[in-house]
């Protein structure tokens, strides 16, 4: 037994402590955009971050151009807001080991303005950190499309012509 004990290794914790430093780091930020902060956003984020958004054909942003995109949502919604938040570490592709990276599920929820629906979008969201501790790359997975959809304002209904009946 001695010697058993003898040969324990203590665990190396470092990526732990940087993927809890860099989960409070993506909380933050995720936050700033709920409160539609984006000068706090701003400061979450190197210079040179690169964003990705799940739109369709959509490129890469500057940050400054993600925060203006994201300022966006808040034009046309309401009260925007996460709930069923679940936060993961995320690991390095190659080694599979962990990186200090974030990885999050949230359903986002608000209201159209435009029509009042209900918004109950599922994504999946990732935060890659620079050596000081700020996201330089981060992106997010869900249905874009079907989100424009729901938060559309239906068209207005055709003109009826007289002596027509209403489709």
């Amino acid at each position: 037994m001695a010697l058993l004990a003898g040969c324990s290794v203590t665990p190396d914790n470092s990526a732990n402590d940087t993927y809890q430093k860099n989960l409070a780091t993506a909380k933050a930020a995720t936050q700033a955009h709920i409160d539609a902060d984006y000068d706090a956003w701003l400061g979450y984020h190197t210079e040179d971050a690169v964003i990705w958004d799940a739109g369709y054909g959509t490129d890469k942003m500057t940050t400054a151009e993600a925060a203006k995109t994201f300022a966006g949502h808040h034009d046309a919604f309401d009260g925007i807001n996460t709930a069923r938040e679940v936060w993961l570490p995320g690991v390095d592709t190659l080694s599979l080991q962990a990186d200090g990276s974030v990885r999050a599920y949230l359903n986002w929820t608000a209201t159209s303005k435009a029509n009042g629906n209900k918004i109950n979008l599922r994504a999946y969201h990732y935060w890659n950190f620079s050596e000081d501790g700020k996201i330089n790359q981060e992106g997010g997975f869900y249905d874009a499309g079907g989100l424009v959809t729901a938060a559309t304002a239906p068209p207005p209904p055709a003109p009826v012509k007289e002596g027509e009946e209403a489709e």
